[in-house]
């Protein structure tokens, strides 16, 4: 979710028709934060990190260069491989992701009391 567009799509209406839509949305955004943290600290995290999330974004790196390289490439794939890499490169750095979330979770919070907490 873009964080723009959530304050566009809540701000829009008067605070007391967004309080309860806002909180919703600070829990949710509350409990992703949280669980990544615990799932971001595990071994299991850092087994799958090193066996499947580190060598895929240069596989697919690769994969692009190789076919935009071609005399004639397919765009259909070339879309396809750049859907991959943005995926992979969102999600396979979960700090990263964590720290996007926080940012929504701070706007949102913004918007319901006025500061961050």
């Amino acid at each position: 979710m873009n964080n723009s567009q959530v304050f566009v799509d809540l701000s829009s209406k008067s605070n007391e028709d967004n309080a309860p839509k806002l909180r919703s949305e600070e829990a949710r955004l509350l409990r992703i934060v949280e669980a990544l943290q615990v799932v971001n600290d595990s071994k299991e995290w850092s087994s799958l990190k090193t066996e499947v999330f580190d060598n895929l974004v240069n596989v697919l790196e690769r994969d692009l260069r190789t076919e935009a390289e071609k005399p004639d490439p397919n765009p259909n794939k070339l879309n396809r491989i750049m859907g991959k890499l943005e995926w992979a490169n969102r999600y396979s750095d979960l700090r990263k992701f964590e720290n996007e979330k926080r940012s929504e979770l701070q706007n949102v919070r913004l918007q319901l009391h006025g500061k961050t907490e």
